[in-house]
């Protein structure tokens, strides 16, 4: 089996220790390793052909946090396109490079249980030629707007279960409903033959291979201001969207490992534990002292202070958001 490592992502809401300088996946949020170098090092038992799909700004932290990885196993992307692009160029690589069953991994999640995960991608390896791609699907532990969910069939021995319906962030009414119905949390791990994979994604999105094999083949013509054009000329979607809401004869098989996207503070307070005894998380260089301050989350960096109760998570992309805007306008006005 070949890993892929997606690592083009921004984790908006681990601000202010995220940004475009340093994503979530080059940070040690929950040891002394960064969450990229910690995936990596899960693999390793199972895999030593591992590639990582990273912007071509990140490229040198790819190198800093994976000492061992060979330059020529990062696939540079030129700008930020989502995992769509990311996956489809890699396959379209990897099919002409013998085809291997694919992994392609998130870099910033984590598990409890790394023997378990191995276990699940192997059984999903072995489902890959009977499908067009297999997806880990995990048992929700709570109704959560924050993931997608897998509407899932009966099992089939050794080809998983068929997904019937993926459905991406549902509010909290559908989520409740989904939990009960017995649905997935989709882990966005998917596991694929490169060939059996793209004639779906043909198939489902032919315009989108199409300008990703566009991409691909000024790669090879060595035209890299072609290349550059083709790849900024491509949508930023997800694969999700792109290909497998729409595919055919996609898998499931569940991951029991204790798994985690580490996509929140709360998250990451939950798996390294609180900071104090008023259970609130504090990253800071700097001692903090915030007499009253409970069940929140303290962030000291560089790039800005965050102080967030808990409760007001769902918050913190928006405001975010809207405090990039207000300083873009600031430098403009």
């Amino acid at each position: 089996m070949r890993a892929l490592l997606l690592a083009g992502g921004v984790g908006t809401r681990l601000w202010p220790l995220s940004n475009e300088e340093r994503p979530k996946q080059f940070l040690p949020l929950l040891s002394e390793k960064s969450l990229l170098a910690e995936t990596f090092e899960r693999l390793l038992p199972l895999t030593e052909e591992i590639f990582v799909a990273t912007a071509e700004r990140h490229a040198d932290l790819v190198l800093e946090e994976l000492k061992a990885l060979p330059a020529d196993r990062i696939l540079m992307e030129p700008a930020r396109r989502n995992s769509g692009p990311a996956l489809l160029s890699a396959a379209i690589a990897f099919e002409r490079d013998g085809d291997p069953v694919t992994a392609a991994i998130p870099s910033d999640q984590t598990v409890a249980d790394p023997d378990a995960l191995r276990r699940s991608l192997a059984t999903a390896g072995r489902a890959a030629d009977s499908a067009s791609a297999v997806v880990l699907a995990v048992p929700p532990s709570r109704p959560d707007t924050d993931f997608g969910y897998l509407e899932v069939g009966e099992d089939t021995p050794g080809e998983g279960l068929p997904v019937v319906r993926f459905l991406e962030k549902p509010g909290q009414e559908e989520a409740e409903a989904c939990v009960k119905a017995g649905c997935f949390w989709n882990a966005g791990i998917f596991v694929f033959r490169p060939s059996r994979f793209l004639a779906e994604a043909r198939r489902v999105a032919a315009p989108l291979v199409e300008k990703v094999e566009l991409y691909r083949r000024k790669l090879r013509e060595r035209d890299e201001e072609g290349a550059r054009r083709a790849w900024e000329d491509l949508p930023s979607v997800s694969i999700d969207y792109a290909v497998m809401e729409k595919a055919n004869r996609v898998r499931a098989v569940p991951l029991r490992a204790g798994w985690s996207d580490v996509g929140t503070w709360r998250s990451v307070r939950e798996l390294r534990g609180p900071t104090d005894e008023h259970g609130n998380l504090i990253f800071s260089k700097s001692r903090v002292v915030a007499p009253g301050v409970r069940d929140s989350a303290i962030v000291v960096s560089d790039a800005g202070i965050l102080i967030m109760p808990f409760e007001r998570e769902n918050e913190l992309r928006s405001a975010v958001e809207r405090a990039h805007q207000k300083a873009s306008e600031t430098k403009t006005g």
